[in-house]
């Protein structure tokens, strides 16, 4: 199997249904499956057309690091689609991830620039972000991650999962991103990213979902609790 694109979502409903319009086009002609997690939600979510896709449902928010780790353990495709529920993913971009990771093999895995993104259309109806991806602009070795949105060879995940540790194992945002990426870096892998089509292109990220859904007290405290703990583990990895 090509690929596989796992999405996570928690009350993301109307994003996710236009994702997986995307979706439909763009994998068309490669052998992949979809694999959706709903971390509990609430909106419906359940209710969409599902049919096509491997639909995971947990009756409550296990966090982001479990319900990643739980789409991947059953993912078979020789590429790792990570997307989460909140992103509707350009036209074109999924195409140009794998034809990218198809040539450069010194790259095992490619996405966009973490706050390349934009969640507004203004009241005549115009986007700030891309109608299609034409192409990577750019595209180059990064000190970070892209688990909300990028690609991944297989082989990473022989080796590694989301930590679930403490606060990393329960509901809450932020940090296990940047443990993620030290965990890729400790392993020897290349992370890369790049823009779209241009070097201020954006993607449609509805980024201020967990919060609204979360509260802002509750998340600021699970992220301070979150932030120790990173540095707590990178500081016994060093």
């Amino acid at each position: 199997m090509k690929i596989s694109v796992n999405i996570l979502c928690w009350n993301t409903g109307k994003a996710l249904e236009q994702t997986l319009k995307v979706l439909d086009q763009e994998l068309e002609g490669y052998s992949h499956e979809i694999i959706v997690v709903d971390n509990g939600s609430k909106d419906g979510t359940d209710k969409l057309d599902l049919s096509g896709v491997r639909y995971i449902k947990n009756e409550e928010n296990r966090g982001i690091s479990h319900g990643k780790n739980q789409g991947v353990e059953i993912s078979g495709g020789e590429y790792i689609m990570l997307l989460d529920g909140d992103i509707i993913p350009i036209p074109n971009s999924i195409r140009c991830f794998m034809a990218f990771l198809d040539t450069t093999p010194e790259a095992d895995a490619i996405g966009f620039y973490s706050n390349k993104f934009s969640n507004q259309i203004n009241r005549n109806g115009q986007k700030h972000h891309e109608e299609r991806c034409e192409c990577l602009f750019d595209p180059k070795p990064h000190n970070s991650h892209c688990i909300y949105y990028g690609l991944y060879r297989r082989e990473i995940f022989d080796k590694i999962r989301f930590c679930t540790d403490g606060v990393f194992g329960e509901p809450g945002y932020g940090w296990e991103d940047f443990d993620f990426h030290d965990q890729l870096v400790q392993c020897g892998f290349n992370q890369w990213v790049a823009h779209i089509n241009h070097a201020k292109g954006k993607y449609f990220h509805d980024i201020n979902s967990s919060i609204r859904a979360m509260g802002n007290a509750k998340f600021r405290s699970t992220t301070i609790a979150r932030r120790d703990l990173y540095y707590k583990r990178q500081a016994a990895r060093c």
